[in-house]
């Protein structure tokens, strides 16, 4: 596998696209507390789904891998999409050179949409799980509120894991937010921890200026355990979601293997956005 960054091509055409990609992964920022104190209401929630809906070139981009390690000491890596966009996250391997051996396998499994497998959250979200051959899980996919937006990401997916050869570290924060236009050109955000896992991705949002607020209502309904609910999948993972004061969903986690582990995923994001940590 070729982990390097693959440079500009002479070819016009593709060079331009290079250029535009540039100018939006540096689009993508961190937001700090400074100014920000004020909560999302319920108009300012759009009911969207971070799916692919609609497709663009950053569907189509060079993505990366990035490593990292977890709480847990073992290893990970999640893939990002050309915007930033996390499609997709593995499982926890013992040592970082099966980590590379599993993207190897993301990479060799991941341009065939039939090994994809949709499944069920209790709440009636969906996801979706990429399997190697053997039938192993070797990725897992962000939460989506219907399993039509579920099977619409895949086709992302795929174009994204066939473009992608840069493997790299995730960058070592404070822990930051990151805001971004995903797939379906809708703007997002996520939130990530010390490490540079994405513990939290948010509900899409018709403009940046509210994806922005939002990451104020997580600032202020994240300080509070109450505002958090574990869930279950149907094939025994779990995840959490963050309400607002309306009970609007203002971001969901990632799937996690144990109920455990979600439940120090909830404790991992209070810690991040208390003031202390901004």
């Amino acid at each position: 596998m070729q982990r390097s960054n693959t440079s500009l091509t002479s070819n016009p055409s593709e060079t331009a696209m290079n250029f535009r990609l540039l100018a939006l992964l540096v689009s993508v920022f961190a937001i700090t507390a400074c100014g920000v104190d004020s909560a999302v209401v319920a108009d300012d929630l759009d009911e969207v789904d971070s799916s692919a809906e609609v497709m663009d070139e950053l569907s189509i981009s060079r993505g990366r891998f990035e490593t990292f390690v977890g709480q847990d000491g073992r290893s990970y890596f999640h893939l990002l999409a050309g915007n930033g966009e996390k499609v997709l996250a593995s499982q926890g391997y013992a040592s970082a050179s099966s980590a590379a051996a599993g993207i190897d396998s993301v990479q060799a499994n991941g341009a065939a949409a039939a090994n994809y497998e949709v499944r069920e959250a209790s709440d009636g979200s969906s996801y979706f799980v990429l399997k190697a051959g053997n039938g192993a899980i070797i990725g897992v996919s962000e939460m989506y509120v219907s399993k039509a937006n579920a099977e619409r990401a895949i086709t992302s997916v795929v174009k994204v894991v066939v473009a992608t050869t840069l493997e790299t570290n995730a960058p070592q924060t404070a822990g930051r937010f990151e805001v971004f236009k995903g797939l379906d050109g809708k703007s997002y955000f996520h939130l990530r921890a010390k490490n540079g896992e994405i513990v939290l991705q948010s509900q899409g949002y018709s403009s940046r200026a509210k994806a922005t607020a939002g990451v104020t209502s997580v600032q202020t309904n994240g300080l509070n355990a109450a505002r958090y609910t574990v869930l279950a999948a149907v094939d025994g993972r779990f995840y959490f979601t963050l309400k607002a004061t309306n009970g609007q969903v203002i971001a969901r986690s990632q799937l996690y293997s144990t109920k455990w582990n979600a439940e120090r995923g909830v404790e991992t994001v209070i810690g991040l956005v208390q003031p202390t940590n901004r």
